[in-house]
């Protein structure tokens, strides 16, 4: 016992470092809101931050209102109400954990209170606390401070009926949900600061104290849970990759030495119980530190300067820039860059990363990517090994992956986004564009280049298309209104033409947002088209060559795809900029005199789930005719998204359209659109009265689902994506099964309920990952049949009505 209680002197000690640590990081302002969490939580008032209403529970297990508190209400002018009796409180403890107090504290951080409730709780008292701790984060967000409360059970790691519980708790933007567990209490244990309560019982080989908080044995962390930990840290990487890198290169140091891995936690209390409190016992130097160590056995040198470039931009200690206050900080990272061998310039690069330009940010961000997913597939190898984790929530693990598949897989004809980080301005000042005839891609450059000049130089970006680097340019923010362009040997386009075409495009989307929010519920959908940006004749314009009058085309409202005597197609190229509802970026171009029958044909199956008022604009970039081949353009593609939207289950409507010399049809039904060629008018119709009209792809439906599929599958229905629909039967599941070829399959799985199926079927396709070539984290989609006021209906599978609308 004596021993124990030297322990707890020991923890004591280090919390009231960390806790002085905190403070001279912060700013003055901040110093006193960060005092004012804990009191406000011990009171609950309406005059004072937070209040919902009288009945929400208060107060802090032992809490003491000091001097400092009664200041740092003073400056707020709160007036706090009388103390509650010491037994009426509803918090164990309050807690600071993360980055907060450490190295990898800067001015970018945020804060994370574990608000510890009693074991009693009810839930309309947990009610009540999740609306004010909201409110408080809402009220902190006013002086710049961003604070994340967690209400977290004191049972919820040790006991799995607790556990089960917590789950409540979905995962979110700032949640891990189901993802982590004993992980993210090993990351507690190691970074925690207590505020207010009871001290918290983290060291090894402890017995029980009970002064003492005790979340469970952070020892007990199975192997099954490091690939939900891996997938959620992939997911936080895309806003903050250089933060991810380090958290799941730990991951892969952990299971690199598994079974019997040494714990940060174990590390910071050797050095505890040694009396070391110096920043060799800081947890974010500690985590740098155990990184290193595993990089250097590794001998892999790449990883390891990225890995310490993270470190030092984490930090936010710039030394080419040393702040007026004393950071503690500074000469352990004067000596770490002295030991790496930096350069000033380097140095300075670093220091100026709120500068960085585009080109910069691409090549940071794509190092960045390399290693995640490098770290990842060294995690998949090894959990395949493994079982997942029993509680990680299958509905949960399918959001982390379609979001992490639309984020790192790359296609040619997905635009990819730039992370601008900590840059406050991407625009560059000059951009050269390059096609080469060697690969017919075109090349994006940095600068104002010569061909000489090109020698030992690397592009920011390639793509199929001049419209796919416009796009990114563009909706990254690489370029504005002042950006100079260059054009090398192309005698299609001149930089003047380049100007002024990226000028047309910054000017029509400055009005609708590029990056659209993403709910859960989006994502347990399948995809489909948010907006549609539609360029006409940028890389083939047949005005040209056209010799009429403007004036006239408008007077006689002629067709443009069928101009004069000569019957000619005005639209030359088309390319197609959308985003959708998974939050992708396409570019899709065409070429030719069909080329807008092949567009409308290609984005038809975006355009079935689309909503009829979204967004289309056109814009045209021919030389002649502009007014005329936007408005022709636009009321055609709004006409086909209209249709898509009236077609019945069992009919076929037909949009006539005359291209050059030749009548088509755009044949619209609930199985897509396809076009046909309607010259021979007298052939045509005798085939629509012996039905032998080119039949659109569908799968086999009917209603009769012990047979084949019902037919309100087909709306469902996509390309590029695997999804399964089940229905339980008593003790069996039916499943109907379309593959990303939109071709069916059906099977009865016997004696096995819904959760263990989709739970089987989701570890075999995250871990063919392996050995396929399908991409990263492209799980199936899975959706529940049932039966609802007798009509069949699609529900999306492991995820509550509640939190469907949740930004994810």
């Amino acid at each position: 016992m004596l021993e124990q209680k030297r322990f707890s002197h020991f923890a004591e000690k280090l919390n009231k470092v960390r806790l002085t640590r905190a403070l001279s990081l912060l700013p003055t302002m901040q110093q006193h809101l960060f005092n004012l969490i804990p009191v406000l939580l011990e009171y609950h008032d309406i005059d004072l931050p937070g209040f919902t209403n009288e009945h929400t529970p208060r107060g802090i297990y032992g809490f003491n209102l000091t001097t400092e508190h009664k200041q740092d209400c003073e400056i707020f002018n709160f007036k706090l109400p009388n103390e509650a009796s010491p037994d009426q409180y509803i918090f164990e403890g309050i807690y600071a954990m993360g980055s907060v107090a450490s190295f990898g504290q800067s001015c970018y951080s945020d804060i994370d209170i574990w608000a510890i409730h009693r074991a009693d709780a009810t839930p309309k008292q947990l009610s009540l606390l999740k609306n004010k701790l909201s409110k408080l984060s809402k009220w902190f967000e006013h002086y710049q401070l961003e604070v994340n409360f967690y209400l977290v059970h004191p049972q919820q790691f040790s006991d799995d009926n607790y556990s089960a519980a917590s789950q409540d708790q979905s995962i979110g933007k700032e949640h891990s949900g189901s993802a982590q567990h004993w992980l993210l209490l090993e990351e507690f244990y190691r970074s925690q600061i207590r505020l207010a309560g009871r001290g918290i019982a983290w060291w090894p080989h402890l017995k029980e104290l009970p002064e003492l908080l005790h979340l469970g044995d952070v020892r007990e962390l199975s192997a099954g849970e490091y690939f939900g930990a891996s997938l959620w840290h992939l997911y936080k990487g895309i806003e903050k990759p250089h933060k991810a890198l380090l958290k799941v290169l730990l991951l892969e140091a952990y299971s690199a030495n598994y079974p019997n891995p040494i714990l940060l936690t174990d590390k910071i209390w050797q050095r505890t119980q040694e009396g070391n409190f110096s920043l060799e016992n800081d947890p974010y130097y500690v985590l740098y530190e155990y990184i290193e160590d595993y990089l250097v056995n590794q001998d892999d040198a790449k990883r390891l300067e990225v890995l310490r470039r993270c470190f030092y931009l984490k930090c936010g200690v710039k030394l080419t820039q040393l702040p007026e206050h004393n950071d503690w900080r500074v000469k352990k990272m004067q000596q770490l860059v002295s030991n790496w061998n930096w350069s000033d310039s380097l140095i300075s690069t670093l220091d100026n990363c709120e500068q960085w330009r585009s080109g910069q940010l691409k090549w940071f961000n794509d190092q960045l990517k390399e290693l995640m997913l490098s770290s990842y597939q060294t995690l998949l190898a090894f959990a395949s090994k493994q079982q997942l984790n029993d509680s990680l929530r299958m509905g949960e693990l399918n959001l982390l992956t379609r979001k992490l598949h639309t984020f790192f897989h790359h296609d040619e004809h997905q635009i990819g986004k730039l992370n601008p980080l900590w840059s406050e301005h991407l625009a560059e000042e000059e951009l050269t564009i390059i096609h080469s005839n060697r690969d017919g891609q075109y090349y994006l450059y940095r600068q104002a280049l010569s061909p000489k000049a090109l020698l030992g130089q690397s592009p920011i970006y390639k793509t199929h298309s001049l419209a796919g680097i416009l796009m990114w340019a563009c909706f990254n923010g690489a370029v504005d209104n002042k950006t100079k362009w260059h054009q090398l040997e192309d005698r299609k386009l001149t930089h003047c033409k380049i100007d002024k075409h990226c000028k047309q495009l910054l000017n029509t989307i400055s009005g609708s947002p590029c990056r659209n929010k993403v709910s859960k519920y989006d994502l347990s959908q399948p995809w489909h088209y948010r907006q549609l940006l539609i360029m006409v004749n940028l890389s083939n314009d047949p005005t040209c060559q056209w010799q009429g009058q403007e004036m006239m085309i408008d007077v006689l409202n002629v067709n443009i795809f069928s101009l004069g005597r000569r019957q000619q197609n005005m639209l030359g190229s088309i390319d197609i900029m959308a985003t959708t509802s998974w939050g992708e970026w396409q570019c899709h171009s065409f070429n030719g005199k069909l080329a807008i029958l092949d567009a409308l044909t290609f984005i038809a199956s975006g355009l079935k789930r689309a909503p009829s008022d979204m967004s289309i604009k056109v814009m045209s970039c021919s030389q002649r005719l502009q007014n005329q081949l936007q408005q022709q353009v636009e009321k055609l593609v709004r006409q086909t998204l209209r249709l898509t939207h009236q077609v019945q289950e069992s009919s076929t409507l037909l949009q006539p359209v005359h291209i050059a010399q030749r009548r088509y049809g755009i044949f619209i039904n609930n199985n897509g659109l396809a076009c046909q060629d309607l010259h021979d008018a007298k052939s045509f119709y005798q085939r629509i009265s012996c039905d032998q009209l080119t039949q659109l792809p569908r799968p086999e439906l009917c209603n009769d689902p012990l047979t084949c599929a019902p037919p309100v599958i087909l709306n469902y229905s996509t390309q590029g994506s695997i999804q399964y629909f089940l229905r339980q039967q008593r003790q069996d599941v039916e499943v109907f099964v379309l593959d990303d070829n939109n071709e069916i399959s059906h099977y009865v799985q016997h004696e096995q309920d819904m959760d263990q199926l989709v739970s089987t079927i989701s570890q075999h396709y995250a871990f063919d990952e392996l050995t396929s070539n399908k991409g990263h984290f492209n799980l199936p989609q899975f959706f529940k049949l049932e039966r609802i006021k007798g009509q069949l209906q699609v529900l999306p599978f492991g995820i509550s009505a509640d939190d469907q609308l949740t930004d994810f």
